[in-house]
């Protein structure tokens, strides 16, 4: 959402003496490196994402580490059907009392996530309840991921569900995301926490309702 200013503030290159690295706001990290980072705050996220599911409910949860976080917790319930278009998610909903299916499709190893025509084809035969959605940054006019692999699940995931909530820890809001995969006003709720900055969340609720845990 912030324009970028110069490379370095911005974290796009990091200076070092002579010579100059690429930082990582624009490259995409893999999967077990942001496992652990804002873990307890992620925590806090999915206990609130749990609370607005539904009894009966059909949940989409997409790939992310926050929304690994949901996942653990939908193992506490018994009454759901799950879908997912992420290995890491569903490995953790094995045992699961709830109904899982998984969408299959080619596996990008850096996400976990399944992508491609078996994906996308599994999420346009449901109509669910209720979506849970990660993302790698943000522009001004909405949430990106940083693989264009990911975009077109993601575009689906949000046409086929009644409610959709997008779930990310506030540091995401400071870096400028490489593709944008909706606008605010596809999403109706925000997740995150108290750590926002003011001005993005004037910008942000103006459009879509901002939950801070």
């Amino acid at each position: 959402m912030v324009k970028p200013l110069s490379l370095e503030k911005d974290n796009i290159i990091n200076k070092g003496h002579g010579s100059a690295i690429i930082a990582t706001n624009y490259l995409e990290s893999y999967f077990d490196d942001k496992l652990l980072k804002n873990i307890e705050v992620k925590f806090r996220i999915a206990q609130k994402a749990a609370q607005m599911i539904p009894e009966k409910a059909v949940v989409i949860l997409d790939s992310g580490t926050t929304v690994l976080q949901i996942a653990k917790l939908l193992n506490l319930k018994s009454d759901l059907v799950i879908i997912t278009t992420s290995l890491i998610v569903a490995q953790a909903l094995e045992n699961t009392k709830n109904q899982l299916l998984v969408t299959g499709g080619e596996l990008r190893k850096k996400s976990m996530s399944f992508v491609g025509y078996w994906a996308t084809n599994a999420i346009e035969s449901i109509q669910a309840d209720i979506a849970f959605i990660g993302c790698d940054g943000f522009r001004s006019d909405g949430p990106c991921a940083r693989s264009y692999r990911e975009l077109e699940v993601k575009q689906r995931i949000i046409t086929n569900s009644k409610k959709v909530v997008l779930v990310t820890d506030s540091s995401k809001l400071n870096i400028d995301g490489l593709y944008r995969f909706a606008s605010f006003d596809q999403i109706d709720h925000l997740i995150t926490d108290t750590n926002i900055k003011e001005q993005q969340f004037e910008l942000i609720s103006s459009n879509i309702e901002i939950i801070r845990v």
